[in-house]
């Protein structure tokens, strides 16, 4: 049922069906890593299988993979829960417009971990598929274990009631922009809520009855499941009155499944509304011998509701903890999907304590367990990080690109009002930069614009903000994707020229363009290790790029106007970056291609 040996991984489930491309996309997540946004592109296009770091050493097809999907991605997130990256990228700027970050209408966070694909077929006009994946897991590279279920589906032509809750709220994601969303991403959200709303997504086996979504939050109304005769909660942050409201729906609390610090901040009398408290054994945190990187989440992230009533099993996955906020106030916004079968079939509750099971991993909770104490003094400080934190986000920030003399520029930082953070210090960068190069913010206190960066090259600038709050020896670090007046036209040809920057890189790229999105391009492999950060050569040369283009020119002219667009950009680059014997080829094609009805 919850078997923890079927695991999946999310590079799996963006692989385009066979004979079908990704044609458009919308992604909700409460935190996200920009490193982890920009190498989705690359496995919606190439079916990648490397690994994450082999990926974003090769400049060439990062920058390829967000031109094909960029303008046909849409991701929301929640507003000040972007993690500032350790890697320092010219390329995030290409993220700015698809990424939409969003608050919650009533005031809490903003939760729900879902991604809607549509591929259509790679030639021809058949059906689309939309692809959903309802998930307990963010955009990041956290190592916890989470719960993933993934449905597909073809749109009919009539809409289905069970959809419709969940339909509603794809579309209205636009309207929860903190700055408003481009007339593409609310577009890509109307288009899928739509054909979502007429999708019947088939249960996974052995699962029988259709899948129900319920979305969380929309009103400030509690949500619980249905009265049942058993039931088995597993949410790593807990609150006791959503456990107390929870026990009351159920003839028999069967488990509870959480985080150790979780249970032991319970009181005795809550612990014991449920038979039995589970925590995950040491062994499951990590992989033997796996080092994990201090700032990603381990240990339990799962969040399911599992029930029985009557003959028949619930398994309830997404996005919602059994905390106040996700199930009681109605604050907020959460999601989750509802699977339903004969428990004959399904199994029952007692199976997922079984050691056949997701048991396997659990281990009872002691309650005489020493946990971590308190200190008074770490605790003020924490304290002061979020409100320093919520105080930047209600500041209005905002950037103002200027030039900074010869061909540089300099980005300065203004707030609607002056900011005060009192004991807490503030460090700002671009993204473009590491973290090491930021700038003190102590002056937004008075009100006016302070320095973010100065003597930054074209391909540097970017709306992409870190800060890092320190307070008493703590620190926080997120990242905003804030609005940006001045930015020159010429930016997106100085990204292009950091990435191809050599004649073998051009090449590379040149036959990335005139690749097809399904299979050609997969021969062409992954560059690896520092010399491929930039295009390290391909196969074949000048003479197979001279192939692609014939065939472009043969099947699919809409190839060579991306090659014009890159040539015109690269054009008065040095000769080592666009040799001369390639522009007395692409002239030919150019005039051919004007000439062409």
């Amino acid at each position: 049922m919850l078997d923890p040996n079927d695991r999946s991984l999310l590079t799996n489930a963006l692989t385009p069906p066979p004979g079908m491309v990704f044609d458009r996309g919308l992604v909700t997540t409460y935190s996200l890593d920009l490193l982890a946004l920009l190498t989705v592109p690359l496995h919606l296009t190439w079916l990648a299988g490397g690994a994450d770091a082999a990926l974003l050493s090769d400049g060439v097809r990062l920058l390829e993979g967000m031109r094909r999907v960029g303008e046909r991605l849409a991701v929301f997130a929640d507003y000040g829960r972007l993690q500032a990256p350790s890697q320092a990228l010219p390329l995030y700027a290409l993220l700015e417009s698809c990424l939409v970050e969003v608050r919650a209408p009533n005031g809490g966070a903003f939760h729900p971990k879902l991604w809607l694909l549509r591929f259509a077929p790679a030639e021809g006009d058949g059906a689309a598929l939309l692809r959903l994946l309802v998930l307990s897991r963010n955009l990041t590279y956290d190592r916890s274990w989470d719960l993933a279920l993934q449905l597909e589906g073809q749109p009919g032509k009539h809409v289905i009631k069970e959809n419709q809750a969940l339909g509603q709220l794809l579309a209205d994601l636009p309207t929860f922009a903190v700055r408003p969303a481009d007339a593409e991403r609310t577009a890509i959200a109307r288009q899928l809520a739509e054909e979502f709303g007429r999708t019947r997504f088939a249960p996974p086996a052995p699962w029988e009855e259709e899948v129900k979504f319920h979305v969380l939050g929309r009103s400030r109304k509690a949500w619980l499941p249905s009265a049942s005769n058993d039931l088995a909660v597993i949410s790593p942050f807990l609150s006791v009155e959503a456990l107390k409201a929870l026990a009351k729906t159920t003839d028999t609390p069967l488990a509870l499944v959480s985080q150790p610090d979780q249970l032991a901040a319970l009181d005795g009398k809550t612990r014991a509304l449920f038979q039995r408290c589970w925590v995950l054994e040491e062994r499951a945190e990590t992989e033997d011998g796996e080092e994990i990187d201090a700032s990603w989440l381990s240990g339990l992230h799962a969040k399911a509701l599992l029930l029985r009533s009557a003959k028949n099993t619930h398994l309830f996955v997404g996005s919602a903890n059994a905390t106040d906020a996700a199930l009681r106030w109605g604050s907020n916004i959460e999601v989750m999907a509802e699977l339903s079968g004969r428990h004959s079939k399904v199994g029952r509750v007692e199976e997922l304590l079984s050691v056949d099971d997701f048991g396997e991993l659990l281990a009872e909770f002691n309650p005489d367990t020493p946990q971590a104490s308190t200190d008074p003094a770490q605790a003020a400080a924490e304290k002061a990080l979020e409100e320093a934190h919520k105080i930047l986000l209600d500041a209005k920030l905002r950037l103002q690109c200027e030039t900074d003399g010869k061909d540089t520029w300099r980005l300065l930082l203004h707030a609607g009002h002056a900011v005060k953070l009192l004991a807490v210090e503030i460090l700002g960068w671009p993204l473009s930069l590491r973290e090491e190069r930021g700038n003190n913010l102590a002056g937004l206190a008075t009100g006016g614009p302070v320095m973010l960066a100065a003597g930054l090259a074209c391909a540097d600038l970017t709306g992409f903000a870190g800060f890092k709050l320190s307070c008493a020896g703590l620190t926080r670090r997120f990242a905003l994707n804030l609005p940006v007046a001045g930015l020159p036209p010429e930016r997106e040809a100085a990204i292009l020229r950091r990435v191809v920057n050599n004649r073998d890189g051009f090449l590379r790229y040149l036959r990335l363009l005139l690749a097809d999105m399904a299979g050609q391009d997969a021969a062409l492999g992954f560059g690896g290790g520092a010399a491929a950060v930039w295009g390290a050569g391909i196969g074949g040369g000048s003479d197979a790029l001279l192939e692609d283009l014939v065939r472009a020119f043969a099947r699919d002219r809409e190839k060579l106007k991306s090659v014009r667009q890159v040539v015109e950009k690269l054009r008065d680059s040095d000769e080592e970056v666009v040799p001369a014997e390639f522009l007395a080829v692409w002239d030919v094609f150019q005039t051919a291609l004007e000439e062409a009805p």
